[in-house]
């Protein structure tokens, strides 16, 4: 777990949380036991005064700290009530909240509002972790305001940490046992306003069709039996209904190679690649093929139970589960071609790939189903994986065709990909399993007969330079950075160039450089107006929903 927090570029960040230590507990969607991780509500505050701090002790050492904080000293409208929490005692935090008092200086706060151990004075009966945390806190709507009772009867307000307001690496964090939620996930659950937007990996649980508090993976993680587990969710209707004798599982038999921890630092998650030259298999890289294949067990179980059980296709659970790692290739096969043709280039790390992988799904799953007969029938597949393709890249460029004209941009054609060499046309989803004849082989298309048609508009015209490609306004643009201390979290300036120059993500690929160098230089003369900009920014950006 990260050891530093990073800072909400706002100023003020209030967002939803999860304890890092999943809990065991009936499913509510099937019953079944669950490891589920409960909400818990974060709120950082840049830049914060003290007023008060409250040691008590019995003598021996303190037992308890008492912070009261000044709302308005926040700068943050619509904050007028001072509030409190309170801290560990004894250790660095403490010490850290002590001399901010005591010298009057403003510091970074970081404060979770967790549940209670208890209900009430019942300390045996802990609140469900499935209790959404607005709810315990007394929020209703999509309002984050909760009402004080009810936060007092079923939560706890701890300060987690607290630093400088300057120098992010001056930063005091409270121990494991006090700290509920993993710091390291914060940056990307800081719009996650309402807990609908759990991080990558994560689901939220549903019961009755609604969503309730925690969540979950979004696949089993760990040794054989959760293989098997997998293995009997996409096959298991068809090994039970032929009467094939049920799996037994090896989790005893079985052991389970780990890495060693501490040799080898894991490199960050949009990173695909460790210090050692080995797989990040923490990466963004890796949760997008996890989910790719979450995607094709569930397009498999659909394929299979939308025939009668009479034409269901005779395939032992080995057999079924090959298919559906095949499946999820030819899925990120389909992705990569998607991409290629429309943004001119094939990088799974991009959030572009995402998207059209997103729109390879949603022709699966409202025009071109994945049916039985492309699980029985290779030529059957080809021509689905063809239509798929096509309709993918037609819809994905239609789009492109559509931000640019309200942008008013004039389109070029994507770059020609570079032809691959001889004998490469196919990847491993092409090749025939070797653990069974009767295993459906999941076979790519190659060459120009099954690349879907390129769909851009043709434009003539020379493209402008843009930010991104230009050394002097990149260099402008991270001294800029610096010089509102924002160095550290220059990609939570995106959203100052979203509103500024009209571009749908506010990375400097998307802004013409001359225009962008005259505004960088501008925003220069006043770095500390630039930066309170930034953050009306960010409060203001649809993506970043401020707390009301």
């Amino acid at each position: 777990m990260s050891t530093t927090a990073s800072r909400p570029a706002n100023g003020v960040a209030r967002f939803v949380a999860y304890d890092r230590n999943p809990v065991r507990i009936g499913n509510p969607e099937d019953g079944t036991a669950i490891s589920v991780r409960a909400e818990t509500f974060v709120e950082e505050y840049a830049s914060i005064a003290i007023k008060d701090f409250v040691e008590k002790s019995n003598g021996d050492g303190f037992d308890t700290v008492y912070v009261k904080f000044d709302a308005a000293s926040t700068g943050a409208q619509g904050m007028q009530h001072d509030f409190g929490a309170s801290a560990e005692p004894g250790g660095a935090l403490a010490a850290r909240l002590r001399k901010a008092f005591e010298t009057s200086t403003p510091v970074y706060v970081a404060i979770e509002t967790r549940r209670r151990k208890h209900v009430e004075k019942k300390r045996d009966e802990p609140i469900d972790p499935r209790a959404p945390i607005h709810t315990l806190r007394g929020a209703t709507g999509e309002s984050l305001s909760g009402q004080p009772q009810a936060t007092k009867a079923n939560c706890v307000k701890v300060i987690v940490a607290a630093g400088s307001v300057d120098d992010p690496a001056d930063t005091a964090i409270a121990s494991d046992k006090d700290l509920r939620s993993d710091i390291s996930e914060w940056p990307q659950l800081r719009a996650n306003k309402l807990g609908d937007l759990p991080p990558e990996g994560w689901r939220c649980l549903v019961a009755d069709g609604k969503r309730t508090g925690g969540i979950t993976n979004t696949t089993p993680t760990g040794g054989s039996a959760d293989v098997d587990a997998i293995a009997e969710a996409v096959a298991g209707k068809i090994a039970r209904a032929k009467g094939g004798p049920a799996r037994q599982s090896q989790a005893a038999a079985s052991s389970v190679v780990r890495g060693r921890p501490g040799l080898v630092a894991e490199a960050k998650a949009w990173e695909p690649v460790n210090s050692d030259g080995r797989p990040n298999m923490g990466s963004y890289l890796a949760a997008k093929l996890r989910a790719t294949h979450q995607s094709a067990v569930y397009l498999f179980q659909d394929a299979v139970t939308a025939v009668e059980e009479s034409e269901q296709p005779e395939l032992t659970e080995e057999q079924s589960l090959e298919h559906v790692w095949q499946l999820t290739e030819l899925l990120l096969w389909l992705a990569d071609q998607v991409q290629k043709h429309v943004v001119g280039t094939v990088n799974r790390n991009e959030s572009s790939h995402k998207e059209a992988g997103q729109w390879v799904q949603q022709v699966i799953t409202t025009r071109y189903p994945y049916a039985v007969e492309h699980i029985t029938d290779d030529v059957a597949r080809r021509e689905w994986v063809k239509v798929v393709g096509k309709a993918a890249t037609d819809d994905f460029a239609r789009t492109q065709r559509m931000m640019a004209a309200y942008l008013n941009i004039d389109l070029e054609p994507a770059a020609e990909p570079q032809k691959q060499p001889a004998g490469r046309g196919e990847n491993t989803a092409a090749q025939k399993p070797q653990n069974g004849s009767n295993a459906p082989a999941q076979r790519q298309p190659s060459g120009d007969d099954s690349a879907p048609a390129q769909s851009v508009q043709q434009q003539r015209q020379p493209r402008p330079l843009t930010a991104g490609e230009d050394p002097d306004a990149v260099t402008a643009w991270k001294n800029l950075a610096d010089a509102c201390g924002m160095s550290d979290y220059i990609d939570d300036l995106r959203f100052i160039l979203k509103a500024t120059f009209k571009v749908p993500t506010g990375v400097l690929r998307e802004i013409e450089a001359s225009a962008f160098t005259r505004q960088v230089a501008q925003w220069a003369a006043d770095p500390m107006a630039f930066r309170q900009q930034a953050g009306q920014a960010f409060n203001n950006d649809p993506e970043n929903r401020k707390a009301s």
